[in-house]
Protein backbone atom coordinates (compact mmCIF):
# COMPACT_ATOMS: atom_id res chain seq x y z
CA UNK A 1 0.00 0.00 0.00
CA UNK A 2 0.96 3.28 -1.05
CA UNK A 3 2.29 5.87 1.91
CA UNK A 4 -0.23 8.47 0.75
CA UNK A 5 -3.27 5.83 0.67
CA UNK A 6 -2.19 4.71 4.42
CA UNK A 7 -2.59 8.59 5.29
CA UNK A 8 -5.54 9.27 3.42
CA UNK A 9 -7.18 6.29 5.65
CA UNK A 10 -5.49 7.66 9.07
CA UNK A 11 -6.78 10.96 8.81
CA UNK A 12 -10.03 9.94 7.82
CA UNK A 13 -10.31 7.65 10.43
CA UNK A 14 -10.69 4.38 8.21
CA UNK A 15 -7.57 3.06 9.33
CA UNK A 16 -8.36 2.61 13.00
CA UNK A 17 -12.00 1.51 12.70
CA UNK A 18 -10.96 -1.22 10.30
CA UNK A 19 -8.63 -1.87 12.94
CA UNK A 20 -11.44 -2.58 15.14
CA UNK A 21 -13.53 -4.43 12.65
CA UNK A 22 -10.68 -7.12 12.13
CA UNK A 23 -10.33 -7.52 15.98
CA UNK A 24 -14.23 -8.15 16.01
CA UNK A 25 -14.35 -10.65 13.61
CA UNK A 26 -11.62 -12.56 14.40
CA UNK A 27 -13.15 -13.19 17.77
CA UNK A 28 -15.87 -14.15 16.07
CA UNK A 29 -13.84 -16.69 13.95
CA UNK A 30 -12.22 -17.95 17.41
CA UNK A 31 -15.69 -18.78 18.48
CA UNK A 32 -16.70 -20.68 15.78
CA UNK A 33 -13.38 -22.62 15.44
CA UNK A 34 -12.81 -23.30 18.94
CA UNK A 35 -16.50 -24.45 19.35
CA UNK A 36 -15.87 -26.53 16.36
CA UNK A 37 -12.84 -28.01 17.58
CA UNK A 38 -14.36 -29.43 20.92
CA UNK A 39 -18.32 -30.69 19.17
CA UNK A 40 -15.97 -32.42 16.40
CA UNK A 41 -13.50 -34.21 19.16
CA UNK A 42 -10.72 -32.57 17.26
CA UNK A 43 -8.96 -31.23 20.83
CA UNK A 44 -9.72 -34.26 22.42
CA UNK A 45 -7.36 -35.84 19.74
CA UNK A 46 -4.58 -32.80 20.16
CA UNK A 47 -4.80 -33.19 23.77
CA UNK A 48 -1.44 -34.78 24.66
CA UNK A 49 0.84 -33.42 22.18
CA UNK A 50 1.89 -32.53 18.51
CA UNK A 51 -0.60 -34.65 15.88
CA UNK A 52 0.50 -34.96 12.25
CA UNK A 53 -2.17 -34.60 9.78
CA UNK A 54 -1.67 -37.77 8.47
CA UNK A 55 -2.57 -39.35 11.58
CA UNK A 56 -5.35 -36.48 12.32
CA UNK A 57 -6.96 -37.08 9.14
CA UNK A 58 -7.34 -40.86 9.83
CA UNK A 59 -8.85 -40.34 13.64
CA UNK A 60 -11.38 -38.17 12.01
CA UNK A 61 -12.46 -40.93 9.54
CA UNK A 62 -11.81 -42.38 5.92
CA UNK A 63 -11.43 -39.98 2.92
CA UNK A 64 -10.60 -36.87 4.68
CA UNK A 65 -9.37 -34.10 2.10
CA UNK A 66 -5.81 -33.48 3.33
CA UNK A 67 -6.19 -30.04 1.70
CA UNK A 68 -9.80 -29.23 3.74
CA UNK A 69 -8.18 -30.19 6.68
CA UNK A 70 -4.70 -28.32 6.79
CA UNK A 71 -6.45 -25.60 5.31
CA UNK A 72 -9.39 -25.22 8.35
CA UNK A 73 -6.43 -26.38 10.98
CA UNK A 74 -4.52 -22.93 9.46
CA UNK A 75 -7.07 -20.98 10.67
CA UNK A 76 -6.61 -21.90 14.15
CA UNK A 77 -2.80 -21.69 13.80
CA UNK A 78 -4.03 -17.90 12.51
CA UNK A 79 -5.91 -17.02 15.21
CA UNK A 80 -3.24 -18.25 17.80
CA UNK A 81 -5.36 -21.06 19.40
CA UNK A 82 -3.26 -24.00 17.15
CA UNK A 83 0.40 -24.10 16.37
CA UNK A 84 2.10 -26.19 13.63
CA UNK A 85 5.42 -27.61 14.02
CA UNK A 86 7.21 -30.39 12.28
CA UNK A 87 6.23 -32.94 13.99
CA UNK A 88 1.98 -31.96 13.33
CA UNK A 89 -0.03 -29.65 15.43
CA UNK A 90 -0.69 -28.92 18.86
CA UNK A 91 -3.49 -26.83 21.43
CA UNK A 92 -1.25 -23.55 21.68
CA UNK A 93 -4.20 -21.16 22.83
CA UNK A 94 -4.80 -20.12 26.97
CA UNK A 95 -8.48 -20.52 26.00
CA UNK A 96 -8.29 -23.77 23.97
CA UNK A 97 -6.21 -25.18 26.55
CA UNK A 98 -8.40 -24.36 29.35
CA UNK A 99 -11.15 -25.56 27.38
CA UNK A 100 -10.15 -29.03 25.89
CA UNK A 101 -9.95 -30.37 30.05
CA UNK A 102 -12.29 -32.62 30.76
CA UNK A 103 -13.45 -30.66 34.20
CA UNK A 104 -13.95 -27.30 32.32
CA UNK A 105 -16.97 -29.38 29.92
CA UNK A 106 -19.48 -26.65 30.99
CA UNK A 107 -17.43 -24.38 29.81
CA UNK A 108 -17.14 -26.04 26.58
CA UNK A 109 -20.63 -26.57 26.34
CA UNK A 110 -21.71 -23.47 26.87
CA UNK A 111 -19.46 -22.02 23.72
CA UNK A 112 -20.49 -24.98 21.41
CA UNK A 113 -24.21 -23.75 22.26
CA UNK A 114 -23.52 -20.04 22.01
CA UNK A 115 -21.95 -20.93 18.48
CA UNK A 116 -24.56 -23.94 17.45
CA UNK A 117 -27.26 -22.58 18.72
CA UNK A 118 -27.88 -18.93 19.30
CA UNK A 119 -25.83 -17.70 16.02
CA UNK A 120 -28.62 -19.00 13.44
CA UNK A 121 -31.52 -17.02 16.02
CA UNK A 122 -29.08 -13.63 16.37
CA UNK A 123 -29.39 -13.88 12.57
CA UNK A 124 -32.52 -15.27 11.12
CA UNK A 125 -34.87 -13.62 13.53
CA UNK A 126 -35.33 -10.34 11.70
CA UNK A 127 -36.09 -12.69 8.75
CA UNK A 128 -38.56 -14.90 10.84
CA UNK A 129 -40.17 -11.74 12.18
CA UNK A 130 -41.00 -10.21 8.72
CA UNK A 131 -42.74 -13.38 7.27
CA UNK A 132 -44.65 -13.81 10.72
CA UNK A 133 -43.12 -17.29 11.73
CA UNK A 134 -41.15 -18.79 14.81
CA UNK A 135 -38.91 -21.42 15.08
CA UNK A 136 -39.64 -24.90 15.99
CA UNK A 137 -38.94 -26.48 18.83
CA UNK A 138 -35.72 -28.79 18.53
CA UNK A 139 -34.90 -30.97 21.18
CA UNK A 140 -31.95 -32.44 19.68
CA UNK A 141 -29.48 -29.91 21.83
CA UNK A 142 -31.06 -30.53 25.12
CA UNK A 143 -28.05 -33.05 26.11
CA UNK A 144 -25.79 -30.12 25.10
CA UNK A 145 -28.04 -27.25 26.94
CA UNK A 146 -27.84 -29.79 30.26
CA UNK A 147 -24.44 -29.62 29.81
CA UNK A 148 -23.88 -25.77 29.38
CA UNK A 149 -26.36 -25.23 32.05
CA UNK A 150 -23.66 -26.33 34.57
CA UNK A 151 -21.80 -23.02 34.07
CA UNK A 152 -24.29 -21.08 36.69
CA UNK A 153 -24.78 -24.38 38.72
CA UNK A 154 -22.18 -22.96 41.70
CA UNK A 155 -24.98 -20.37 42.91
CA UNK A 156 -27.70 -22.60 42.30
CA UNK A 157 -26.60 -24.97 44.84
CA UNK A 158 -25.84 -22.39 47.16
CA UNK A 159 -29.47 -21.86 47.01
CA UNK A 160 -30.58 -25.41 46.79
CA UNK A 161 -28.66 -26.26 50.08
CA UNK A 162 -30.42 -23.42 51.89
CA UNK A 163 -33.87 -24.94 50.85
CA UNK A 164 -32.98 -28.38 52.06
CA UNK A 165 -32.62 -29.11 56.14
CA UNK A 166 -29.45 -31.49 56.68
CA UNK A 167 -31.44 -34.16 58.79
CA UNK A 168 -35.12 -35.59 58.51
CA UNK A 169 -37.45 -37.09 56.26
CA UNK A 170 -37.68 -34.78 52.80
CA UNK A 171 -39.17 -34.89 49.57
CA UNK A 172 -37.96 -33.51 46.28
CA UNK A 173 -39.85 -32.65 43.03
CA UNK A 174 -37.30 -31.44 40.61
CA UNK A 175 -39.14 -30.40 37.42
CA UNK A 176 -37.02 -30.60 34.18
CA UNK A 177 -33.79 -32.62 35.98
CA UNK A 178 -31.51 -32.09 33.59
CA UNK A 179 -28.42 -34.42 33.97
CA UNK A 180 -29.63 -34.60 38.11
CA UNK A 181 -26.85 -32.91 39.67
CA UNK A 182 -28.92 -31.03 42.00
CA UNK A 183 -30.50 -34.01 42.91
CA UNK A 184 -27.58 -35.54 43.64
CA UNK A 185 -26.65 -32.33 46.00
CA UNK A 186 -30.05 -32.42 47.63
CA UNK A 187 -29.49 -36.44 48.53
CA UNK A 188 -25.67 -35.34 49.80
CA UNK A 189 -27.43 -32.58 51.98
CA UNK A 190 -30.05 -34.65 53.59
CA UNK A 191 -29.33 -38.40 53.84
CA UNK A 192 -33.06 -39.11 54.29
CA UNK A 193 -34.06 -36.89 51.57
CA UNK A 194 -35.89 -38.67 48.55
CA UNK A 195 -36.51 -37.07 45.07
CA UNK A 196 -38.16 -37.37 42.36
CA UNK A 197 -37.07 -36.18 38.90
CA UNK A 198 -39.30 -35.15 35.96
CA UNK A 199 -37.54 -34.57 32.28
CA UNK A 200 -39.40 -34.10 29.20
CA UNK A 201 -36.49 -35.15 26.64
CA UNK A 202 -35.98 -38.96 26.53
CA UNK A 203 -31.94 -38.84 25.56
CA UNK A 204 -31.59 -36.40 28.61
CA UNK A 205 -33.45 -38.83 30.78
CA UNK A 206 -31.15 -41.13 30.03
CA UNK A 207 -28.35 -39.43 30.98
CA UNK A 208 -30.46 -38.53 34.15
CA UNK A 209 -30.73 -42.27 35.40
CA UNK A 210 -27.34 -43.14 34.23
CA UNK A 211 -26.06 -40.76 36.81
CA UNK A 212 -28.52 -41.50 39.19
CA UNK A 213 -27.14 -45.01 39.45
CA UNK A 214 -24.00 -44.14 38.78
CA UNK A 215 -23.52 -41.64 42.37
CA UNK A 216 -25.28 -44.98 44.07
CA UNK A 217 -28.58 -43.48 44.11
CA UNK A 218 -31.17 -45.91 42.28
CA UNK A 219 -32.55 -46.27 46.06
CA UNK A 220 -33.53 -42.69 46.84
CA UNK A 221 -33.97 -40.57 43.38
CA UNK A 222 -36.31 -41.73 40.32
CA UNK A 223 -36.59 -40.27 36.98
CA UNK A 224 -39.41 -39.83 35.23
CA UNK A 225 -39.60 -39.12 31.09
CA UNK A 226 -42.81 -36.87 31.57
CA UNK A 227 -44.15 -33.41 30.83
CA UNK A 228 -45.20 -32.02 34.93
CA UNK A 229 -48.40 -31.78 33.29
CA UNK A 230 -48.55 -35.13 32.76
CA UNK A 231 -47.26 -36.21 36.18
CA UNK A 232 -49.83 -37.53 38.60
CA UNK A 233 -49.39 -37.01 42.37
CA UNK A 234 -50.57 -35.51 45.90
CA UNK A 235 -49.23 -33.29 48.33
CA UNK A 236 -46.45 -35.69 49.40
CA UNK A 237 -43.74 -33.16 48.62
CA UNK A 238 -41.62 -30.99 50.78
CA UNK A 239 -40.23 -29.01 47.94
CA UNK A 240 -40.59 -28.33 43.93
CA UNK A 241 -37.83 -27.19 42.29
CA UNK A 242 -37.64 -25.78 38.52
CA UNK A 243 -33.95 -24.87 37.26
CA UNK A 244 -33.81 -22.60 34.30
CA UNK A 245 -36.57 -23.88 32.51
CA UNK A 246 -39.44 -21.63 33.26
CA UNK A 247 -39.52 -20.13 29.82
CA UNK A 248 -40.21 -23.29 28.81
CA UNK A 249 -43.90 -22.13 29.36
CA UNK A 250 -45.40 -19.35 27.57
CA UNK A 251 -45.95 -16.49 30.04
CA UNK A 252 -49.55 -16.53 30.06
CA UNK A 253 -49.17 -20.03 31.06
CA UNK A 254 -47.11 -19.36 34.20
CA UNK A 255 -49.96 -19.16 36.63
CA UNK A 256 -51.84 -22.26 35.49
CA UNK A 257 -48.79 -24.29 35.92
CA UNK A 258 -47.76 -22.97 39.24
CA UNK A 259 -51.51 -23.56 40.33
CA UNK A 260 -50.60 -27.21 39.36
CA UNK A 261 -47.05 -27.34 41.23
CA UNK A 262 -48.86 -25.82 44.69
CA UNK A 263 -51.07 -29.08 44.42
CA UNK A 264 -47.55 -31.54 44.52
CA UNK A 265 -46.76 -29.24 48.20
CA UNK A 266 -47.36 -30.26 51.51
CA UNK A 267 -49.16 -27.27 53.65
CA UNK A 268 -46.12 -25.25 54.24
CA UNK A 269 -44.21 -26.80 51.42
CA UNK A 270 -41.85 -24.16 49.33
CA UNK A 271 -41.78 -23.99 45.47
CA UNK A 272 -37.93 -23.07 44.24
CA UNK A 273 -37.32 -21.50 40.88
CA UNK A 274 -33.87 -20.06 39.56
CA UNK A 275 -34.14 -18.30 36.50
CA UNK A 276 -32.49 -16.03 34.04
CA UNK A 277 -34.41 -13.07 33.73
CA UNK A 278 -35.26 -9.90 31.81
CA UNK A 279 -32.50 -7.06 31.87
CA UNK A 280 -29.38 -9.19 31.72
CA UNK A 281 -25.93 -9.28 29.71
CA UNK A 282 -25.71 -10.05 25.92
CA UNK A 283 -25.66 -13.51 26.33
CA UNK A 284 -28.90 -13.58 28.56
CA UNK A 285 -30.49 -11.24 25.65
CA UNK A 286 -29.64 -13.89 23.22
CA UNK A 287 -31.16 -16.54 25.37
CA UNK A 288 -34.27 -14.59 25.63
CA UNK A 289 -34.66 -14.09 22.65
CA UNK A 290 -34.36 -17.99 21.65
CA UNK A 291 -36.70 -18.81 24.36
CA UNK A 292 -39.28 -15.48 22.84
CA UNK A 293 -39.12 -16.82 19.09
CA UNK A 294 -39.48 -20.54 19.63
CA UNK A 295 -42.90 -22.28 19.10
CA UNK A 296 -43.88 -23.22 22.63
CA UNK A 297 -41.44 -20.93 25.11
CA UNK A 298 -41.94 -17.95 26.44
CA UNK A 299 -39.73 -14.82 27.39
CA UNK A 300 -38.12 -14.50 30.23
CA UNK A 301 -39.76 -13.82 33.76
CA UNK A 302 -40.04 -9.79 34.90
CA UNK A 303 -39.02 -10.40 37.97
CA UNK A 304 -41.94 -8.02 39.48
CA UNK A 305 -44.09 -10.32 37.35
CA UNK A 306 -43.28 -13.85 38.22
CA UNK A 307 -43.39 -12.70 41.60
CA UNK A 308 -46.90 -11.50 41.00
CA UNK A 309 -48.05 -14.90 39.16
CA UNK A 310 -47.25 -16.74 41.94
CA UNK A 311 -49.04 -14.83 44.35
CA UNK A 312 -51.94 -15.11 41.88
CA UNK A 313 -51.52 -19.16 42.17
CA UNK A 314 -52.17 -19.44 45.51
CA UNK A 315 -48.70 -18.78 47.34
CA UNK A 316 -48.72 -17.37 50.40
CA UNK A 317 -45.33 -15.83 50.50
CA UNK A 318 -43.33 -14.72 47.40
CA UNK A 319 -39.77 -13.48 47.90
CA UNK A 320 -36.77 -13.15 45.11
CA UNK A 321 -33.28 -13.01 45.40
CA UNK A 322 -30.24 -12.05 42.80
CA UNK A 323 -28.21 -15.12 42.60
CA UNK A 324 -24.99 -13.69 40.61
CA UNK A 325 -23.97 -10.23 41.25
CA UNK A 326 -24.87 -7.72 38.64
CA UNK A 327 -26.10 -10.46 36.99
CA UNK A 328 -30.10 -11.04 36.35
CA UNK A 329 -29.98 -14.56 37.60
CA UNK A 330 -32.88 -14.98 40.18
CA UNK A 331 -33.61 -17.43 42.67
CA UNK A 332 -37.66 -17.12 43.39
CA UNK A 333 -38.98 -18.82 46.79
CA UNK A 334 -42.43 -19.11 47.11
CA UNK A 335 -44.74 -21.10 49.99
CA UNK A 336 -47.74 -22.97 49.87
CA UNK A 337 -49.93 -21.75 52.77
CA UNK A 338 -50.01 -23.90 56.08
CA UNK A 339 -52.89 -25.79 57.85
CA UNK A 340 -54.45 -23.20 59.48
Amino acid sequence: MRLKTMMTMFFKGQSTFAMKLMRTVNEFYRTCFVSTALSEGIYDILLNGPVGIEWLGAELGPGISREGLQAWLDLGVSLGELERGKQGYRIKGALSKRLARPENDPYRAFLEEIAINHYPYITQTPSMLKRKKRFEFDESPGELIARSSRVSEPFIMDVVEEAIPRSGPFRLLEVGCGSGIYIKRACERNSSLSAVGLELQPRVAELARKNIESWGLSGRALVETTDVRMYQGGPEFDLVTLHQNIYYFKVDERVELARYLIGFLKPGGRLLLTTACQGGSPAIQALNIWVSVTEGYGALPDPEELCEQLEEAGFSKVWSKRLIPFESFRAFIAEKPGVS
